[in-house]
């Protein structure tokens, strides 16, 4: 019924605030047992994942790729087993650049950068 009503048009709050939805909302909050985090910009990543008092896994996916969904339940999983010992922190980030040497990753560029953000990454990995 939840999804029926989702499905052809209910998008206001009264089908939002119906005891149905909240009923599913609060099922799936409660099964969580891990800590998710979004990161949204350089900063929040040296605050949230730089600066953490706990180990952090660091997740760059995109919405469209379907390894990406594949890997998300199982990742999730995994990091609920451990009860709040570990973060994820999730990154919509895409493109990654890497600059390997020698089979290392020496540098990276992440997301959509200006052609001078470029040129400096690139003069500095020659």
């Amino acid at each position: 019924m939840l999804s029926t009503k989702l499905i052809f048009g209910c998008n206001h709050l009264k089908c939002v605030n119906s005891p149905i939805f909240q009923q599913a909302r609060s099922i799936v909050t409660t099964l969580t047992k891990w800590k998710s985090i979004k990161i949204q910009d350089p900063e929040d990543f040296d605050e949230k994942v730089k600066k953490s008092k706990i180990p952090v896994i660091v997740d760059f996916f995109a919405t469209w790729c379907h390894p990406c969904k594949a890997l998300t339940p199982r990742i999730e999983s995994v990091i609920a087993e451990k009860e709040g010992k570990i973060v994820l922190a999730k990154v919509s980030s895409v493109p990654v650049l890497l600059v390997m040497r020698n089979g290392k990753v020496e540098d990276r560029i992440v997301g959509l950068q200006d052609t001078d953000k470029l040129r400096e990454f690139i003069e500095k990995s020659i």
